[in-house]
């Protein structure tokens, strides 16, 4: 390699977003917040501070970055759309990460509120009755993301079902009533079904397929 073409390769490296400071704690320790998220469907979990440290992918949250960091790898796909897809350099220098050739080829899919039209949900991979566990995680960047009452521009949402005592509360901002409803209408193909993961900020939400999801308004 010439010296120009390295210094351009090191430049082109400079450019890449980081990852974690520690990739196997910081991995490991994400991981452990995604799997308690989703063992208490919609309740919000804030990745420990100095494990996303330093994370600085524009195209995505904090909390969306370190999850696909945690969870792609080169036996993994995945699929970025809209102001995700600017991750997806970053995301295969840091993981190995397989680019899907399309939304229903992929284990892991990822966009912003705003490209997450409600049609998304026929396209993704639900696996069969057989492997269930092949169906696909979808990852979506939301504007807001908390506990109790809805403000503008968020959905109220009553969550129900396994790991919910009774009902939970969440709000949820840039993903209109039509979203959710389509996501109900896999229901009836559980076991197969997708998994939601929601991200803003440092803060994360996991609606497993098993989850129900009623829109308050």
């Amino acid at each position: 390699m010439s010296a120009a073409a390295s210094m351009r390769a090191v430049a082109d490296l400079a450019r890449v977003a980081r990852g974690f400071n520690d990739p196997v704690s910081g991995a490991q320790r994400v991981f452990r917040a995604l799997l308690d998220a989703t063992a208490r469907p919609g309740r919000i979990a804030t990745l420990p501070g100095d494990a996303i440290a330093g994370l600085d992918a524009a195209a995505l949250s904090p909390a969306a970055y370190a999850v696909l960091l945690a969870l792609l790898d080169a036996e993994t796909s995945a699929w970025l759309d809209g102001m995700t897809a600017g991750a997806l350099d970053p995301l295969r220098f840091h993981t190995g990460m397989r680019a899907a050739r399309s939304e229903s080829d992929a284990a892991f899919v990822a966009v912003d509120a705003e490209h997450a039209a409600p049609s998304l949900w026929s396209r993704l991979a639900s696996g069969t009755d057989e492997r269930p566990q092949d169906g696909a995680t979808l990852l979506v960047d939301v504007s807001s993301l908390h506990a109790g009452r809805a403000g503008p521009g968020e959905s109220a949402l009553v969550l129900r079902g396994p790991g919910i005592e009774s009902e939970h509360r969440l709000a949820v901002g840039g993903l209109d009533a039509r979203f959710w409803a389509a996501r109900a209408a896999l229901a009836p193909a559980f076991p197969r079904g997708v998994d939601l993961v929601l991200a803003c900020g440092a803060r994360l939400a996991a609606l497993p397929r098993t989850t129900r999801v009623a829109v308050e308004g």
